[in-house]
């Protein structure tokens, strides 16, 4: 598909826009030295569709992508009639292609390719001072988005700026503390890649290539009233991925999971806990389903593989099961749980919080927030 070019100016300063010649969706990453100092508007076209953007500055870049997915579920929509409709998506990449921040509306990315791309993108050997570059110019990247960006991505503009608003990883006092919290191994060897005793967490002949730590943060608020009742809670998570980088380790990558509803910096989410691991896991990875294909490779689609329903009907799930199983893929360092997988996780005996929850099984419960295990 012909693809041309044009430049734009903005508030003084020059933007390049790539303008597709068809659909939505085909657009490629330009090399740094196609790209123009500052913003780089390379699809703001379709709303509905998503958006495409690059910030350089000086030899680095880094690519501002988001996409729009299905209507949310109807309590959501109601509980903010001005706010998002759809289930969106964001991620930040590096000049490499690798994915250090991901937001997920849903249960799944809307472009699967997004999974596959994320799970590669931990295998990627990147200097921490390199990746704390990396957080610090998508902020700016962020920033100079929300300045002139059309009027019609304003909800884009929402979760973009939610990002801006976070400290770096490197700034975050809340993960300074949990990384001060991780264990270190003295022993020489004992975290080598050849050691017969690593971890595979059941990943089949999927290699990430390196030691792992995973951690989930929740953060929850209340809904409106729906259905008759005004006392639900809505759970988002936050995962994280901690790499163990020969004795140097850092934050490699950032997963928000909205779980069908609110995001976790919006108005009226808070903090409430978090789960992590009780150990280093060779090639762990995070806020994935059970599927996999021949070869073993995991897709790392989302959280409940199930069809989502707000009354936990048949064998559906909600939010706070979704966010339930994530804190336990942090808890048990990986996608395949000790409580189950994406279709048949099950936690505490009464079923509360499953991904095949049915009412007349007792999990009703759901509509609360789970505590961390």
């Amino acid at each position: 598909m012909k693809k041309s070019t044009r430049s734009q100016l903005v508030g003084g300063g020059a933007v390049l826009a790539m303008v597709l010649a068809g659909c939505a969706g085909e657009v490629s990453r330009p090399d740094v030295g196609q790209l123009q100092e500052g913003l780089n508007l390379l699809d703001v076209k379709e709303p509905a569709w998503g958006m495409s953007a690059a910030f350089r500055q000086g030899q680095r870049v880094i690519y501002l992508e988001t996409r729009v997915g299905p209507l949310m579920p109807e309590i959501y929509r109601q509980d903010d009639p001005d706010g998002p409709q759809n289930e969106m998506d964001m991620r930040l990449v590096d000049k490499n292609g690798n994915t250090f921040y991901a937001m997920r509306g849903g249960d799944n990315f809307v472009d699967p390719t997004w999974a596959a791309e994320v799970e590669i993108s931990k295998r990627a050997k990147v200097d921490p001072a390199a990746r704390d570059l990396d957080f610090r110019l998508a902020k700016e990247a962020s920033v100079a988005f929300m300045k002139v960006a059309p009027a019609t991505f304003k909800f884009h503009v929402r979760y973009v700026a939610s990002y801006a608003a976070r400290p770096v990883p490197s700034e975050d006092e809340q993960l300074r503390q949990r990384a001060a919290l991780i264990p270190r191994v003295d022993a020489p060897g004992a975290l080598n890649a050849n050691d017969p005793a690593r971890r595979e967490t059941g990943y089949g002949n999927y290699n990430l290539g390196d030691y792992m730590w995973l951690e989930t943060d929740k953060y929850s608020g209340d809904t409106g009233c729906f259905l008759g009742l005004c006392v639900a809670k809505h759970s988002a998570t936050r995962m994280w991925v901690y790499r163990w980088n020969n004795g140097a380790p850092y934050w490699i990558l950032s997963i928000d999971a909205n779980n069908h509803g609110r995001h976790a910096g919006d108005s009226g989410m808070g903090y409430n806990c978090y789960s992590s691991a009780s150990t280093w896991a060779w090639g762990a990875t995070i806020s994935g389903s059970t599927a996999g294909d021949a070869t073993g490779n995991w897709d790392s689609q989302g959280g409940c593989q199930t069809s989502y329903s707000w009354n936990s009907g048949g064998w559906d799930h909600l939010c706070n099961d979704d966010a339930a199983y994530e804190l336990w893929q942090a808890k048990s360092g990986g996608m395949a749980t000790t409580q189950g997988d994406g279709i048949s996780f099950t936690w505490t005996s009464n079923a509360h919080f499953a991904c095949a929850c049915q009412n007349n099984s007792g999990c009703d419960g759901d509509w609360s927030s789970p505590n961390c295990p």
